[in-house]
């Protein structure tokens, strides 16, 4: 089993946006539920972060579905990693607003806005132990807070 995130830049205007993370996490939980992955979803500042958990073989599948994905681009993977344990196995796809505990990660590690594109890797696994911690966001609050 494996592990890897990455981070990316979304290609939304305004109008468009909750249209997209919708479609995403619907997209996501659905492929993910019949495949056997789990993972979470932060979005804030106009940046995706995503991490993922599963077999080689989908992980592989997920990532050149990522990759031909119109809705972002600039796409900054983070290491993938043999893991034992999923961190994320209760969810097909986990969803953390912005008004959580990582928006106090992002400050600990001296970030005033969401640019996980320029992350360390240790950034990143930071970030995915408080994506573990978050509570999943209902979509319904995410329109109410405008992402």
């Amino acid at each position: 089993m494996q592990q890897f995130s990455y981070a990316s830049v979304s290609t939304a205007d305004a109008s468009r946006l909750l249209i997209d993370v919708r479609e995403i996490l619907t997209e996501a939980r659905h492929f993910n539920f019949e495949h056997q992955i789990s993972g979470a979803l932060y979005y804030a500042d106009g940046h995706y972060f995503q991490c993922l958990e599963g077999d080689q073989a989908t992980l592989d599948i997920l990532l050149q579905k990522l990759h031909k994905d119109n809705r972002h681009h600039q796409i900054r993977l983070f290491q993938r990693k043999n893991i034992e344990k999923k961190q994320f196995q209760e969810w097909s796809m986990k969803f953390v607003g912005r008004q959580s505990p990582v928006k106090q990660a992002l400050i600990d590690m001296g970030f005033s806005q969401f640019t996980p594109t320029q992350f360390t890797q240790d950034q990143a696994d930071y970030l995915i132990r408080f994506l573990t911690r978050a509570q999943d966001t209902d979509f319904n609050e995410l329109q109410r807070n405008a992402v």
